[in-house]
């Protein structure tokens, strides 16, 4: 009986968070309501109001399963593993892109919905903390590989800042002036690739990268 009852919870949950997700990506986050997401996902707005407090316990706990399932993709790690590093970045970018796609509000409105909930503000500073930990990881890597020019080492975490930057905060810039979608998200790949990424690389990286290619 217990299981079930958790079951039920869970799926209604499911079905609170799916149908945000698909009105924030929709429209301009801040406008919708929790009645909006109610009448979407077919409940009553005290259904919901069981399962979350508000529209902002909705969004953290989106954002937290969009994080689930970044890590879940294990990039760092099949980039350190595959023989070829750029042939799996390349193949992570695609991967990022489709996931960050279906979550498209959080990257678009990231530097707003922050703004206004303290919470979210610091899982998300933890999260952007550890991500720029592991780039500054990968360029050590790129570095002691002959891959990468040696650059000056104490200048890596701005670098990796800067790289952080260009893929958690392209979406915003872009939304700017047209729709958030699957190109505007190649597109930040691109800029990465073509001026992070070659213009620092060895003789031996970039023989690598053209593999690829």
């Amino acid at each position: 009986m217990l299981k079930y009852i958790m079951k039920k919870k869970l799926d209604a949950k499911s079905k609170i968070k799916k149908s945000a997700i698909k009105l924030f990506n929709e429209n301009d986050s801040l406008s919708i309501t929790t009645n909006h997401i109610a009448k979407e996902a077919g409940i009553s707005p005290g259904n919901l109001y069981y399962h979350y407090k508000n529209k902002e316990e909705i969004i953290l706990d989106i954002y937290m399963e969009l994080s689930s399932n970044f890590v879940g993709l294990n990039s760092f790690e099949k980039m350190l593993l595959n023989e070829n590093f750029f042939e799996a970045m390349d193949d992570m970018f695609n991967q990022y892109a489709k996931l960050f796609y279906e979550y498209r509000f959080l990257l678009r409105d990231a530097a707003v919905l922050i703004a206004f909930d303290p919470k979210l503000k610091e899982v998300f500073a933890k999260n952007q903390e550890t991500r720029i930990k592991q780039i500054e990881g990968l360029l050590n890597y790129l570095i002691n590989e002959g891959l990468l020019k040696n650059l000056n080492r104490t200048s890596l975490n701005k670098r990796a800042k800067l790289h952080w930057f260009i893929t958690a905060y392209w979406q915003t810039f872009t939304s700017t002036t047209q729709e958030v979608n699957l190109e505007s998200f190649h597109e930040a790949k691109e800029v990465f690739f073509e001026f992070m990424i070659y213009p620092n690389l060895t003789e031996k990286g970039k023989e690598l990268l053209r593999q690829i290619n």
